[in-house]
């Protein structure tokens, strides 16, 4: 079998049924968040919650409930940083303290994202398709939208804070074996309500690698934001190689300015082809299902996570994986 492992993100702060179903079907490994609600951790006086005890906590409540934890898809703040503000050094030094216990804890490895203020954004999340309910983006409808923030902030800067912060973290990451990974800016286009965004094509990843040249400094790998900045996610696996420590397998159909969510084999990428590039790779990283579409009768506090939808995708993965091993 090709040496990825699934894992599967748990956005929830207590057990359900979902978690027996991913036990049920094979699934042991979890990528979670901070635990910022679990077990009341504000109830603890000066503890926050990427401090040793609520990830001891949390992880003992993921292993107690079949998991390990294997990746944290979370971050304290970190804006100052991207802006590179007074500040930033007060965030350096939370995300130090984070990776510190990332490695007391066996917690090999962090995502995070350089899309600086405006995050993680779709123009629709209700979309009704032949597939279920999705989400989709559309720049057109944003042409109108300007975001009213006080600090200017311009690619240079966004780079050359970037390289600041890697300079700082990499060391520390390095002496807790843990690997930091860029998530592209989702959506990967050149700005978002007139904020600039720098980690939105192929070239601007090999720049990431070339400013710290450490294996600690990786790539998670969101297939859907790839697949908008290249017409050949395949060969993009290939090129990367052992940079990805993470993927996110999804896919999408249209263009950067204007696409939308789809489930597994219904989008524009030859998925079989990048499960054998992983396999060339010798990816042994972990990989996850992400933004599927809500199947009817299925529901989610989160669009793009429904519990159906994923179970559908994480079958569709193990299936491309035995179908290509021959």
């Amino acid at each position: 079998m090709t040496g990825f492992r699934i894992a599967e993100i748990l956005l929830e702060e207590k057990p359900n049924k979902y978690w027996k179903m991913l036990n049920e079907i094979g699934v042991s490994e979890a990528v979670g968040v901070l635990p910022r609600g679990f077990n009341d951790w504000r109830k603890s006086k000066g503890q926050e919650p990427w401090d040793f005890l609520p990830l001891l906590k949390y992880k003992n409540m993921l292993r107690e409930n079949g998991f390990k934890l294997a990746a944290i898809e979370d971050n304290p703040p970190i804006d100052k940083i991207r802006l590179g503000l007074d500040e930033r050094d007060y965030e350096i030094e939370a995300i130090s303290k984070m990776l510190d216990n990332f490695g007391k804890l066996g917690i090999k490895l962090w995502s995070y994202s350089w899309n600086a203020v405006t995050g993680w954004t779709r123009t629709s999340t209700h979309i009704k398709s032949e597939y279920g309910t999705t989400s989709g983006f559309d720049s057109k409808e944003l042409e109108d939208a300007k975001f009213h923030y006080k600090y200017k902030i311009k690619k240079e800067d966004l780079w050359n804070n970037l390289k600041y912060f890697l300079d700082r973290i990499i060391p520390i990451a390095e002496d807790n074996d843990v690997q930091i990974c860029m998530h592209p800016d989702d959506p990967p286009v050149d700005s978002l309500m007139g904020i600039p965004r720098i980690m939105n094509s192929i070239e601007s990843f090999n720049k990431l690698i070339k400013l710290n040249r450490s294996p600690s400094n990786g790539i998670t790998f969101c297939q859907g934001n790839f697949t908008l900045m290249t017409d050949d996610l395949p060969a993009a696996i290939k090129h990367f190689g052992d940079r990805i420590g993470f993927v996110h397998f999804r896919d999408v159909i249209g263009n950067r300015e204007k696409y939308r969510e789809t489930p597994l084999g219904k989008g524009k990428t030859n998925l079989a082809n990048c499960i054998r590039s992983y396999k060339d790779i010798n990816f042994s990283g972990i990989m996850r299902v992400d933004h599927v579409p809500t199947l009817c009768g299925d529901d989610t506090d989160v669009p793009g996570y429904s519990y159906l939808g994923r179970l559908y995708a994480i079958g569709y993965i193990n299936g491309l994986r035995e179908a290509t091993e021959t």
